[in-house]
């Protein structure tokens, strides 16, 4: 039975070897962005706009748009089946594969209703958050939470619209990631201190 658990062994060795030289080869072209999404207390969509300001040589660019998107609502319950944690605050952490470069998170949006009307909301404070993408490695810039103002120090200034939580979920997020792809590439954190931003609806901790 020895020699079963050694050619087990040998061929999860090699078989793990050649899916980081395949991210390798992959990764002349592109790298890898990590962050979660979440709601806390209660279940609550919106999603954050960035796009690639600079390719990996320096030269401007405006392009390769996306959105980190939370459907933290699900459809017959207040919370979709398919989250990767829970507790005070639920939600994913997601892995996606980006041209290298320097990358900016610009805008945020979500959408809700007054009285009877559907009304969507934007970010009314321009901001910028940067983060870069290098050919090979990973990026984790943080977890995206969005929780209520009701009931707290913010009320007053924000209603019932609610605010967002950046924050370094590295320890939580980054164990869930390598779990689900053992080829992940090195990892490097890069979490903006969003106070240092000024903005009424971005904020490094939970608000009381």
């Amino acid at each position: 039975m020895c020699w079963i658990r050694r050619i087990a062994f040998a061929m999860l060795s090699a078989l793990l070897v050649s899916l980081n030289v395949a991210w390798a080869q992959d990764s002349e072209a592109e790298g890898a962005l990590i962050y979660s999404v979440g709601s806390v207390d209660i279940a609550m969509n919106f999603e954050f706009g960035f796009q690639r300001t600079a390719t990996s040589s320096g030269e401007e660019v405006n392009d390769n748009r996306g959105a980190m998107i939370c459907r933290c609502v699900g459809f017959f319950s207040p919370r979709p089946s398919n989250l990767d944690y829970y507790g005070r605050e639920a939600g994913r952490v997601f892995v996606r594969s980006l041209p290298p470069g320097r990358y900016e998170i610009y805008d945020f949006g979500f959408s809700g209703t007054i009285i009877v009307a559907g009304v969507e909301w934007s970010s009314a404070t321009p901001f910028s958050i940067p983060f870069t993408i290098n050919p090979g490695e990973a990026t984790y810039i943080g977890n995206f939470a969005r929780a209520p103002s009701l009931g707290t120090r913010l009320e007053p200034q924000l209603g019932a619209v609610g605010y967002f939580v950046i924050s370094d979920q590295s320890e939580r997020d980054l164990a869930i990631a390598r779990a689900r792809d053992v080829a992940l590439p090195p990892v490097r954190v890069d979490v903006t201190d969003v106070s240092n931003l000024g903005h009424p609806m971005l904020y490094g901790t939970v608000q009381n």
